[in-house]
C-alpha cells in the first residue's frame, strides 16, 4: 500500500532506487480508476518495467497515460502539462520524472515553470509528483533534495542498508519499508 498523496510531492531519490517505478505505480492506481495521468520525462521509462507495472491495465486505461519524453528540455514538457491541465478536466495525476539534472541547480526558468505547474495542480486539485535525484549532505546532516519546490512535501527514497531489495521511503519523521519487485513496491510486513 502506497501512502496517499494529499499535497504536492517532491520525491527525492537516491540513484537507482526506483523513483520512476514508484511514480508508475501511482500512475497505475490512477489509470485503473479510469482517470488520466500526465507523465513528463527525459526518456521514455524502461519498456520492461512499464509492461510489468501496467500489465493488468486494459488498453483503454493505458490510453489515458499522456507521456511526453522531452530530452534535456524538461521545461517544454512542464509547459505542455500546464496546457493539458487547462483543457482536460479528468487529469488526476501529473508526474515530472527527473525534473532536475543530477548535479547543480535547476535553472530559474525551469523553477518558475515547475512552480506554475504546482500552483495549477493545487488549484485544480490534481496530485503532482516531481521526482529528482537526492544527494547526501557533505556535512553529514543526511539526505538533501535538489531545488526548492514550495509548497511540496519532500519524500526521500533510498536503499536500506540491511537488504539491497528493500527501500526506505521517508515522509517527515515516518519511515516506511518496502520491497521492490517486478510488480513495484510492496509494503514490508
Amino acid at each position: 500500500m502506497l501512502p496517499p498523496i494529499t499535497d504536492p510531492i517532491h520525491l527525492s531519490v537516491a540513484g537507482g532506487c526506483g523513483g520512476t517505478t514508484l511514480g508508475l505505480q501511482y500512475a497505475r492506481n490512477v489509470l485503473s480508476a479510469g482517470n488520466h495521468v500526465v507523465w513528463i520525462c527525459e526518456e521514455i521509462p524502461d519498456g520492461d518495467r512499464f509492461s510489468q507495472i501496467f500489465s493488468e491495465l486494459s488498453p483503454v486505461a493505458v490510453s489515458k497515460f499522456h507521456l511526453s519524453a522531452v530530452g534535456d528540455n524538461t521545461e517544454i514538457g512542464v509547459n505542455s502539462a500546464i496546457g493539458l491541465l487547462e483543457v482536460l478536466n479528468n487529469i488526476e495525476l501529473v508526474v515530472v520524472d527527473d525534473w532536475t539534472a543530477k548535479i547543480g541547480k535547476p535553472s530559474a526558468s525551469l523553477m518558475k515553470s515547475m512552480k506554475n505547474l504546482i500552483a495549477i495542480c493545487v488549484q485544480k486539485n490534481v496530485s503532482i509528483i516531481a521526482i529528482s535525484s537526492a544527494y547526501e549532505d557533505a556535512g553529514g546532516s543526511g539526505w538533501k533534495s535538489r531545488g526548492n519546490l514550495n509548497p511540496c512535501d519532500i519524500w526521500f527514497l533510498h536503499r536500506s542498508q540491511i537488504d539491497t531489495m528493500r527501500r526506505e521511503l521517508h515522509i517527515g519523521d515516518n519511515v516506511r519499508d518496502y520491497i521492490l519487485s517486478d510488480d513495484g513496491f510492496t509494503l514490508r510486513k
